[in-house]
């Protein structure tokens, strides 16, 4: 199998207290990988190195060439006042791409994850819409690995299904 993304030596510690120290692993396409663990082992902060937005204290992460790496975090934060529409697009704003094509994507991705009225004001949604919202903001940019920090929070029995 290719492998999409690894580390190396990885470690990351919160002043004296360490998450992890020289840890090694690689995600393959298609793989479908789970972290558990109590409040506080360091998930979420694994999640952010993995996706970049982090850095480690030491290792390297190291993704394929090309690789998109998505990433949905716990916290759904939006622009006040952008619709559904709005947040997609404006999150495709750095991609190459025409703005029919920003357009569709948003269109898609937001049917895809149940939207009906892409006109909504993002702010005013509820727990579990402002998740799917992110996470259609997330597929739109077409990720070849999708990483979710606690993807469920906040989501309805039907969301948790559809994303399941």
């Amino acid at each position: 199998m290719s492998v999409l993304l690894g580390v190396q030596g990885l470690t990351k510690a919160f002043g004296q207290r360490p998450l992890f120290r020289d840890l090694a692993f690689d995600l393959a396409v298609g793989e479908r990988i789970g972290l558990i663990g109590p409040n506080g082992a360091g998930k979420s902060t694994l999640l952010k190195l993995l996706a970049g937005t982090l850095q480690p204290d030491a290792g390297q992460r190291l993704a394929r060439r090309g690789a998109r790496i998505g990433y949905l975090a716990q916290d759904d934060i939006f622009e006040p006042e952008k619709t559904l529409r709005e947040v997609i697009i404006d999150a495709l704003a750095g991609e190459n791409l025409e703005d029919y094509e920003r357009e569709t994507r948003a269109a898609i991705h937001l049917t895809r994850v149940g939207f009906t009225d892409h006109d909504l004001v993002a702010e005013k949604l509820s727990g579990g819409w402002r998740k799917r919202l992110s996470l259609a903001r997330e597929l739109a940019f077409e990720p070849d690995l999708m990483l979710l920090d606690e993807p469920t929070n906040h989501l309805d029995l039907p969301g948790i299904l559809w994303l399941e």
